[in-house]
């Protein structure tokens, strides 16, 4: 029989008794005096019960306690370096990732304003072509140049400019995220709906005040534990 089944049987005696007091004390009614002072008996004998589980489990749980560090400090030692060198190479990854796409973004943007730059010149062109057309139709100047502004007015339609990702992708690479988080800047203006009560400061008071304190909002109470 190995170590820690002779530690199992060993508690069994323990375990016996200590359920069989929760039994006797779940059956427990306290309605006059002696029945409180059998209620305090049973309350000792739970404490004593405590000490000798305790007595009983402590070491177990010790040994097994330490058993459980070692084994993850010896992890820790091989999976704290891998973990660390995947999220660098992650970030740089990242970073090449994210310079790439704004180098992307920015040629998009430089096209297309070639692109609407072009299309703004054509309708011009077509808006004077309009207007000399007009003309040699026999129209007045004034007809002529509204046919010209009447182009002219037309919505310009650009097509959008689409450039492929460089970065290729990666069966089973890194999946990145974006994450919107915020920071403070004038804790003054937070709306009061934001802000947490603290409750550290407020217990702090209490337990020096008792019920001599006085803090709007709050409510000071005893109970008996």
């Amino acid at each position: 029989m190995g170590e820690t089944a002779l530690k199992l049987v060993e508690t069994e005696p323990v375990e016996e008794k200590a359920l069989t007091i929760v039994d006797q004390a779940k059956a427990v009614k306290v309605t006059d005096a002696e029945t409180y002072t059998a209620a305090g008996s049973l309350w000792k004998a739970i404490g004593e019960m405590i000490k000798e589980v305790k007595d009983t489990f402590d070491p177990i749980c010790e040994a097994q306690h330490l058993a459980h560090k070692k084994a993850v400090e010896k992890r820790a030692k091989y999976l704290d370096p891998l973990t660390a060198a995947q999220k660098s190479v992650k970030q740089l990854m990242s970073s090449y990732d994210l310079e790439q796409e704004k180098i992307r973004q920015a040629e998009q943007r430089r096209l297309e304003e070639i692109a609407r730059k072009q299309a703004e010149e054509q309708a011009l062109l077509d808006a004077i072509a309009a207007e000399e057309e007009a003309k040699r139709n026999g129209a007045t100047k004034e007809e002529a140049a509204q046919e010209s502004a009447a182009i002219m007015e037309e919505p310009i339609f650009v097509a959008p400019v689409v450039i492929p990702k460089a970065v290729p992708k990666m069966q089973g690479g890194p999946v990145y995220r974006t994450v919107t988080k915020f920071r403070i800047v004038n804790e003054a203006i937070i709306p009061r709906q934001y802000l947490v009560p603290d409750m550290v400061k407020i217990g702090g008071v209490v337990r020096a005040l008792k019920n001599q304190a006085n803090i709007p909002g709050i409510e000071v109470y005893e109970e008996r534990v």
